[in-house]
This record gives structure tokens, sequence and C-alpha cells, in this order.
């Protein structure tokens, strides 16, 4: 992947808030459409990404219209946590396609490679 491609793909990745309510935080992404056609059928990996973080209970994906409801317990974790994690979880992704790992691995491999990478990233305590 070359800086450009990366640039474009942070850009299509980037979330937007569009209601922030206590416990419940749903994001858009406005470019996301933008993305090649090739990963949509990825998308139920969302949800299992964003229920890796400690505190988030549930992840509702609507790709009709580019947004995702997660459901968080306040107590455990935040909305600003949250965004920090999407992030994480983004340079997590790049940082993969750009190694020989996944090239000959199989969807179950580059899902099990994906999650421990990710575990090894979680944060450790409540932000702000």
């Amino acid at each position: 992947m070359n800086k450009l491609e990366e640039t474009f793909l942070r850009l299509c990745l980037k979330p937007g808030i569009e209601c922030n309510l206590p416990g419940r935080l749903r994001l858009s992404f406005g470019k996301y459409r933008l993305l090649p056609k090739e990963a949509a059928p990825y998308l139920h990996y969302i949800r299992d990404v964003l229920r890796l973080l400690p505190g988030v209970s549930d992840a509702e994906i609507n790709p009709r219209i580019g947004t995702v409801l997660i459901r968080y317990d306040t107590e455990i974790t935040s909305s600003r946590a949250i965004l920090k994690w999407v992030d994480i979880v983004v340079d997590e992704g790049i940082r993969i396609s750009k190694e020989d790992l996944w090239k000959d691995a199989d969807e179950s491999e580059l899902e099990a490679l994906v999650r421990k990478r990710l575990i090894l990233r979680l944060p450790q305590q409540k932000e702000g």
C-alpha cells in the first residue's frame, strides 16, 4: 500500500459523531461509499472489533447510510475511548495490510491475526 492509498483509506474510515448520548454513540463514515466494493463482505467484522473494547456491548452497522450505533457501559468506557479505539483499529489494519503475513492466510487465520494484534493494543483503563 502506498502513501496515497493509505491516506485515502484513512479518509474513508474517519468517523464523525452523529449522536453522542451516555451509553449510545452513533458514528457516521461519510466517505465509506468510496471504499472498494470488495470491502463490503467484511463489514460484519466491525461489530467484532468494536466489541473487543471493554464496555462495548453491541454495535449495529447500517451500510446503507454508513453509520455504526455503538452501545456501551459508561462505567467502563467512554465515547472518547471508543473514537480512540476506532483509530487504533484503522492503524493496525493498515499496518497489517503492509505486511506479507496476511497474503497467504485464509479468512480465519487473518481474523485470528487481527484479534491477537488488537488485544495487545486494548486500553488498560477508562479515559474521560
